[in-house]
């Protein structure tokens, strides 16, 4: 069985996590009662599914010879074209927004742009104190890239006890933000964008560590089940706390992610996690501006709260549609013309390049 198709389980569990987000936020805009009141933490659970891909991918390649530039491109190519698509959506909401007055069309410009390079910005600090507030999500893709470069850079140094030292630092900050904060629920606004890098260490690194020094052959039939603890954790009510957050991202998303690599193959469960690991990533990037415009309409309307659940439905039913078609119609074909342009390495190089890191956010 070929590591690929041995880690299908970890493609449906980002998209178990992605719907998730998805979820978050359209009952939060929608104002509904019911919440997943602790989807915020499917961002640890990508950080640390990151780390185990890439360290997959990439630890071979890099240890004989791929340049960290190389990997960068890579990288690029994989995360930028939704990443754009994604800003492209939340720029034209707001400048439609902005020829009623009210906002600056300038101010987001300028957002757009910082935000498509996956660079925090204030210029929208009035409207929304987001860091990224024309597609918010793109916060953790920000952190992500980075500690990708971070992999990349310092990857001959990065044996057991390197990796070791800085998996209990990752404690220490995850421990600190969470007890401080009363959860893991930061990162995202502009004033407190500097605790997503205590957000990304532990987790990722965690990733690496499960990829190069755990598991084995697979054998754990029981490894498909791991969306249905996913799932509960997601959903819990947001009172736990800080000490649930910190249980969850040390404990128990670590349990999960080496469970499900050791799934075996299965013919109920692989077509399925095929289909949400190829729908994870777009629906990530892309949900959010659907979710604000839909719901924004939905309260200038003054409807029911029977045609608000409506609406929200109808909002991820759209979502779950744009997503696959900007998949399978604009991100797959752009990734692969950019793959023949730009990657300097042989065609077979590229193909393998691509089917290795599908699994990654």
């Amino acid at each position: 069985m070929s590591k690929t198709h041995h880690y299908l389980a970890l493609d449906g569990l980002r998209g178990v996590a992605a719907l998730g987000v998805v979820a978050l936020h359209t009952t939060e805009y929608f104002r509904l009662p019911v919440q997943p009141g602790h989807a915020y933490l499917a961002v640890d659970f990508f950080f640390m599914l990151s780390g185990f891909v890439i360290a997959h991918a990439y630890d071979s390649r890099l240890h004989h010879g791929m340049g960290v530039l190389e990997f960068l491109r890579i990288r690029l190519i994989r995360l930028q074209p939704l990443v754009v698509l994604g800003v492209a959506l939340g720029s034209g909401a707001y400048l439609l927004r902005a020829l009623f007055g009210g906002i600056d069309p300038i101010s987001v410009l300028q957002a757009a742009c910082a935000n498509a390079l996956l660079l925090p910005t204030p210029a929208l600090l009035t409207l929304r104190p987001w860091a990224f507030p024309i597609d918010t999500p793109l916060w953790s893709l920000s952190f992500e890239i980075w500690i990708n470069i971070l992999y990349a850079l310092l990857f001959r140094f990065l044996n057991k006890p390197t990796l070791s030292v800085a998996l209990l630092a990752g404690a220490g900050l995850v421990a600190s933000v969470a007890l401080t904060f009363g959860g893991l629920n930061v990162g995202f606004a502009w004033q407190s964008f500097y605790l997503g890098s205590a957000r990304v260490l532990f987790p990722f690194v965690m990733g690496v560590m499960l990829a190069r020094y755990a598991g084995g052959p697979a054998h754990l039939t029981w490894g498909h089940s791991g969306f249905l603890l996913l799932l509960l954790l997601l959903c819990a009510p947001a009172s736990h706390g800080g000490w649930f957050d910190l249980a969850a991202d040390l404990v128990v998303f670590p349990a999960i992610v080496l469970a499900a690599s050791m799934a075996p193959a299965s013919r109920w469960f692989d077509p399925l996690w095929r289909q949400l690991g190829l729908l994870s990533y777009p629906l990530y990037v892309v949900h959010y501006p659907f979710v604000v415009v839909f719901s924004n309409l939905n309260k200038s309307s003054h409807t029911s709260m029977t045609t608000t659940w409506l609406g929200a439905l109808g909002t991820i039913i759209a979502v779950l549609g744009f997503a696959y078609l900007a998949e399978r119609f604009y991100d797959a074909p752009l990734r692969a013309w950019a793959s023949r342009r730009l990657a300097s390495m042989p065609a077979g190089q590229i193909s393998k390049a691509r089917t290795n890191d599908r699994p990654t956010r």
